[in-house]
């Protein structure tokens, strides 16, 4: 199937979510926010209970606000095949629904979420967040795209509530705003583009919108410079969807005003050097990078393994990046996949596959080869394939990612521990297959007090104890930019991939002299080699007391422990370890007499809810502070007997 035919298949779905959706929110009534609500983050952390009402309010504005703009740019439904006509004019059910909606949305004390407020400060209340500004850019673009529909005084009261709420407070404050504004991360992205897309919706004073347009492509700078030199994103595959979302949405709107003058894809103002258009390019590509084979994704730092592709991001990408190739169409979101309904992501996803499919069709951009989708995600066989093999290699961020022909897969990362979501993972690996997760990356946990301040590495999935790295002398690696992966290299022959990486610098100074991690992943069947090898600092009982790392003592214990961690319950089996799930089996060789220790732990996930987590652990056997420890992961299918 090629891209037309990908496109079409996604718009006819897409656009059922969205009426079925809408049909069953008509009779619905809104549930409302309270105080008592919004304030039981500050009484007891949990930020939860108050988003699941506020973004089931934002549900029914960006899914009746949606049916609403499909009607009127004439989106009929399809029915056996065809697409039906549109209604000459916008159900008026719907729209009256949608006006109730706003009206009741902008009555709301506050349109940021408590854990980005200070309720202490004057004008708390016009905060401007990530999701004040995505609902100041919801109502913006409504109020624009329905001109004429909706009831004259819901207009104005948009217009009211986004320049009281959103663009005074932005616009009159000194820069930058607050740290977002100059911030190398995705709130960047989404806050300003949000705010700019607001402004071209809205504002009518050219002087006034040119001058607006202006600071925020200025504060986007910032945004840009926080991908690595690589393209990668290192807060991971669902934060980089999030920022380039609204990065892309107000660029696309502002090169369409400008008639494409301004075009923040090449490079501010369209002004660019060689290396500034390359790194862009990579930007674009790196979405693609971070699928495994059988659709699931890196889930470093705050990430998500089960992650989705934005179909109308990637619209526009493909339409400034001629090179640009889609992720297969079954990784693609739908309506309901991020609980949060970015609308400007989701109105991307109804109307920019027609403007692309137009683009393809007139030939304008791509040659009949360029059209072709990449292939359908490989699912593992017995056989595998030479199609199944991928190698993508990111140096200055140091990941790597790696499908074999079997279908398995591996990634890996350096880094350091101070990136933006970050978690203390400096040498971690993912070991996955068949659309499992044998040895995992946790991901994001659950988002409460103290989860983004001072209490974030007592979360387990935030510490080192919850990656596959080691532990020396019983310590994990601390959190902090200064440690860090201090050589990475990358090699890929014709059937293997070697990472070698230098983890030394991850631990307490004074601890380990030399900690080098090495992994050779099979490209063929996806066997995985991994080899640790360690030299302790042995000068420490010369140096004074005072200037030992903490917690050593004159009779310390010298110690390498391996830690490997899983969510499928592991089972010892003689020298081996064993992860079976459905018709598989992973099946982990540690060296010869080791003692394997194996440890359940607690982990509250991203929604909230409670998982269990294994690690597996031996200790390396060490001589005059020296070591070596060998083991090797591999992926079979269990006998149908």
């Amino acid at each position: 199937m090629d891209l037309i035919a990908h496109l079409k298949e996604f718009q006819r779905h897409f656009r059922m979510e969205i009426r079925d959706a809408a049909l069953r929110l008509l009779p619905e009534g809104m549930p409302s926010v309270t105080e008592e609500l919004f304030g039981l983050y500050e009484k007891n952390g949990n930020r939860i209970i108050y988003e699941k009402v506020y973004f089931a309010r934002r549900r029914f504005l960006a899914v009746l606000g949606l049916e609403a703009i499909a009607q009127k740019e004439g989106y009929g439904i399809w029915k056996e095949g065809f697409r039906e006509d549109a209604p000459e004019e916008i159900d008026d059910q719907i729209l009256k629904k949608l006006a109730s909606v706003i009206e009741d949305i902008c009555t709301e004390e506050c349109w940021a979420l408590p854990p980005h407020v200070n309720r202490k400060e004057e004008g708390w209340q016009t905060t401007v967040d990530l999701f004040a500004a995505e609902t100041a850019q919801t109502m913006a673009e409504l109020s624009h795209r329905l001109e004429g529909e909706l009831p004259a005084h819901v207009s104005e009261n948009i217009k009211y509530n986004v320049e009281r709420r959103v663009f005074l407070p932005f616009f009159t404050s000194e820069v930058p705003y607050r740290n977002w504004e100059h911030g190398m991360h995705n709130w960047n992205g989404v806050c300003a583009g949000a705010v700019g897309s607001a402004c071209i919706h809205l504002m009518r004073d050219k002087e006034r919108l040119k001058k607006s347009l202006r600071r925020i492509c200025e504060g986007l700078q910032y945004y840009m410079k926080g991908f690595e030199d690589d393209g990668a994103c290192t807060e991971g595959l669902g934060y980089y969807t999030y920022g380039m979302g609204y990065f892309a949405n107000f660029a696309q709107e502002l090169y369409d005003l400008t008639q494409k003058e301004r075009d923040l894809f090449r490079g501010e103002w369209g002004e660019f050097s060689a290396e500034d258009k390359d790194k862009r390019t990579k930007i674009a590509e790196f979405e693609r990078k971070c699928f495994f084979g059988d659709g699931r994704t890196i889930s470093f730092a705050d990430g998500n393994s089960r992650g989705k592709f934005r179909v109308g991001l990637s619209c526009i990408l493909a339409m400034h990046y001629p090179d640009f190739s889609f992720p297969a169409f079954c990784g693609a979101a739908g309506l309901d996949t991020n609980g949060c309904y970015h609308f400007a992501e989701l109105k991307s996803d109804l109307l920019m596959p027609d403007r692309l499919i137009n683009i393809i069709c007139r030939n304008e951009l791509m040659s009949e080869e360029k059209t072709k989708c990449e292939g359908q995600i490989n699912y593992m066989d017995e056989e595998g394939g030479e199609d199944g093999k991928a190698v993508h290699i990111l140096p200055s961020a140091q990941w790597v990612i790696a499908c074999s022909q079997a279908g398995i897969g591996m990634a890996c990362k350096g880094g350091h521990n101070m990136e933006f979501h970050n978690h203390n993972d400096v040498g971690h690996f993912i070991y996955e297959g068949a659309g499992i997760m044998f040895f995992t990356d946790l991901g994001a946990g659950e988002y409460r007090k103290g989860y983004f301040g001072e209490g974030r590495y007592e979360v387990f999935c935030n510490r080192s104890l919850g990656h596959s790295v080691p532990l020396v002398n019983g310590k994990e690696q601390p959190a902090g930019r200064e440690y860090a992966c201090s050589g990475f290299e990358a090699e890929e022959n014709s059937d293997s991939l070697i990472v070698k990486m230098d983890l030394a610098g991850a631990y307490e100074k004074n601890m380990v002299k030399s900690l080098r991690r090495r992994l050779e992943f099979n490209l063929k069947s996806g066997g995985l080699q991994v080899q640790d090898e360690i030299c302790m600092h042995r000068d420490m009982e010369k140096e004074p007391i005072e200037k030992r790392a903490e917690g050593f003592t004159k009779d310390f214990r010298e110690s390498l422990t391996e830690n490997l961690v899983t969510q499928i319950e592991p089972v010892v089996a003689g020298d081996r370890v064993l992860l079976p799930y459905d018709k598989w089996i992973c099946i982990l060789s540690p060296p010869n007499g080791e003692e394997i220790h194996i440890t359940e732990y607690e982990h509250s996930n991203h929604k909230g809810v409670g998982e269990k987590v294994y690690a597996i652990q031996w200790n390396v056997r060490l001589k005059d502070g020296q070591g070596r420890s060998n083991f090797s992961i591999c992926l079979e299918k269990m006998n149908d007997k």
